[in-house]
């Protein structure tokens, strides 16, 4: 079911006739500045930290990443497959900071600078349940090849959403005694939260799909397959090629929008110590809507945020006996800078591993467009524990890395295991 997940059409290739995932858990973290190595080194002062912000021009981007899958189940039923899933995602992610604010705001003796950005700086934080529902089926299958098609369709119900913007700051900043002063400045300002954003962490009510169904997302996908002479194996080569994540939330219980034009003339100041005392997103905006620098330009009791739609495309090939190669492809549809999108970024991954019926080791080598190159292990026992990182020898080989992230899950199949053979084709019809 993990195979589904990427691409609906894998159902009519479940290696039993049903497959049930009892847990699957998958976190990471990336960035495209600092060493993720160095916050388990006690020697390294916010200084270190601050001058890998600052080195080289770009902007400062990370994003944290939650996903829990389980229950699920998968069947595999002659020419059909159907499928369901639950899943728990989480996403806290910092879009294109520009790392001299960053460095203004730990300042700590006076200063007199400029600051002029072109992206939208973003802080988005996300989490939302989908209940998953998926078919798939042979379109063409002869004793050569086979070719499927798939769809998931999702139920989507949001836990909590949050987003800030800061669209095209233009500033002059001043640091006097501690206060920190903006002027001649302008921008485009969105602020946008809803469900346990909206409450304190102790009144916010937990139980499964507490906010209804929001929305309703899709996943869709073709595979296709030369199949192997070798029974042992079911296939030479495996392609496929899937759009995930299409659709969007409509988040209304609790949720508040809230656009600004942010204007302050050259000859006065804002002080931004008026936003020492808030305590949550409604104390936020209570503070932009006293002040006379920011004009209210749109209101809204909704907020429609977009799944992170993506292009996967993978190509799975048996070089010898028990030995693979996969090539894929992970391809963000998303504009990150976007508001009303949850972040998502590229992966272009090689991955050899040798496979066996009781056993699974796989190394996949990888290149992000966050946080660059990376190597991990992972493996697989008995077809019902793997454990992996996509990261994990880049930790353990190299003295500096922008990502950490670890996978598990456990699952185990019933019924009899899937080959290639022609058992489940209808005969052709011939004329008497």
């Amino acid at each position: 079911m993990l195979n589904v997940d990427y691409n609906p059409a894998e159902l009519v290739n479940l290696s039993n006739k049903v497959d049930i995932g009892i847990l699957h858990l998958s976190v990471n973290a990336s960035n495209n500045k600092i060493n993720m190595l160095d916050f388990i080194d006690s020697d390294k002062s916010s200084e270190d930290y601050e001058a890998a912000l600052l080195s080289g021009g770009d902007p400062f981007s990370t994003s944290v990443n939650f996903k829990l899958m389980g229950p699920s189940i998968g069947v595999r039923l002659k020419k059909w497959g159907f499928g369901f899933k639950y899943t728990l995602n989480a996403n806290v992610s910092l879009t294109n900071l520009d790392p001299k604010l960053i460095d203004i705001i730990d300042a700590e003796e006076d200063f007199i600078t400029e600051v002029k950005t072109n992206d939208n700086q973003r802080i988005t934080a996300v989490a939302y349940q989908t209940l998953d529902f998926s078919v798939a089926r042979n379109i063409m299958e002869n004793e050569k090849a086979k070719l499927s098609a798939g769809v998931t369709v999702k139920l989507l119900a949001s836990e909590a959403y949050a987003n800030g913007g800061i669209n095209k700051l233009n500033a002059h900043i001043e640091r006097e005694e501690d206060d920190l002063y903006f002027s001649k400045a302008n921008a485009d300002v969105e602020l946008t939260y809803s469900g346990i954003f909206n409450r304190s962490f102790d009144e916010y009510n937990y139980s499964f799909l507490a906010n209804g169904i929001e929305g309703i997302g899709s996943d869709i996908g073709l595979n296709y397959q030369i199949k192997n002479t070798n029974l042992k194996y079911p296939y030479k080569l495996n392609l496929g090629l899937a759009v995930k994540d299409i659709g969007s939330m409509n988040i209304k219980e609790n949720a508040r929008k809230e656009t600004y034009k942010l204007n302050i003339p050259s000859n006065e100041r804002f002080n931004t110590a008026e936003f020492n005392d808030i305590e949550n997103a409604e104390d936020l905006m209570g503070v932009l809507e006293e002040s006379n620098y920011f004009e209210s330009t749109s209101s809204a009791t909704s907020a429609k945020v977009k799944l992170p739609t993506s292009l996967h495309i993978y190509a799975d090939y048996q070089i010898i006996g028990n030995f693979f190669g996969t090539l894929q492809v992970n391809q963000s549809l998303v504009k990150n800078s976007n508001n009303d999108v949850i972040p998502n970024y590229s992966t272009y991954a090689l991955i050899p591993r040798y496979s066996a019926n009781g056993f699974e080791a796989y190394l996949p080598l990888s290149i992000s467009s966050i946080s660059k190159f990376n190597a991990g292990f992972g493996l697989r026992l008995g077809g019902f524990f793997y454990l992996g990182s996509s990261s994990a020898l880049s930790a353990m080989l190299q003295d500096e890395i922008k990502k950490i992230d670890l996978h598990l899950g456990l699952r185990f199949g019933i019924g009899s295991r899937k080959n290639n053979s022609l058992e489940e084709i209808e005969e052709p019809k011939t004329n008497s």
